[in-house]
């Protein structure tokens, strides 16, 4: 089963897959991965891209390791991925917009996911757990900005885009709240 891990920054994807590698057994995926050093240096502002370029490269490098994925797929039990597709189009939408960028998506060919838990959390309480942990990257900085991206990802959950099932959970709860919802989610989701 593919389960993609999604949210805006501060949402709590990290300490939740953390939490789930004491009691569950899986194959990890992280995005964007370390093969595309350009992108950390851009989120860490050290340089700087258009909204085309940023766009398609943090597509690519999903792209670049679908083989892999697939392989992981059909290989483990259970295959969780922090951040996919659905990251790219909600803070990346470039010049394209959102309905292209979805259009793209689906026009590569990306594998679809089993489901996708998107950890949901107002974008103010998602600031002040960044802001305890390092420096704000690009994104995490701008509330605005991180509050336009929340509603990108609930409109994408909303319309089940790019996935058979996506499901919300309210990430501003305990840790250990949030961990026993995705696991009651978990259990009760029927790969088909």
């Amino acid at each position: 089963m593919l389960v993609v891990f999604e949210g805006i920054d501060g949402s709590g994807k990290d300490t939740q897959l953390q939490l789930l590698r004491t009691s569950l057994s899986f194959e990890y995926f992280k995005y964007p991965t370390s093969n595309y050093a350009i992108l950390r240096d851009y989120l860490n502002k050290k340089i700087s891209l258009s909204k085309k370029a940023s766009f398609l490269l943090f597509l690519s490098d999903i792209a670049n390791e679908q083989e892999k994925l697939q392989r992981a797929v059909e290989n483990a039990e259970l295959v969780f991925v922090d951040r996919y597709v659905y990251s790219t189009i909600a803070y990346e939408l470039g010049d394209f917009g959102y309905e292209k960028s979805k259009m793209l998506v689906n026009e590569i060919g990306f594998i679809k996911p089993d489901l996708v838990i998107l950890l949901d959390i107002k974008s103010e309480l998602a600031q002040k757990r960044k802001a305890m942990q390092k420096e704000p990257d690009r994104y995490e900085s701008d509330g605005g900005y991180l509050e336009e991206v929340r509603q990108k990802f609930l409109r994408q959950a909303k319309e089940n885009f790019h996935a058979k099932k996506w499901v919300v959970i309210d990430a501003s709860l305990s840790p250990s709240d949030v961990n026993k919802a995705i696991m009651e989610k978990l259990k009760g989701f029927n790969k088909k």
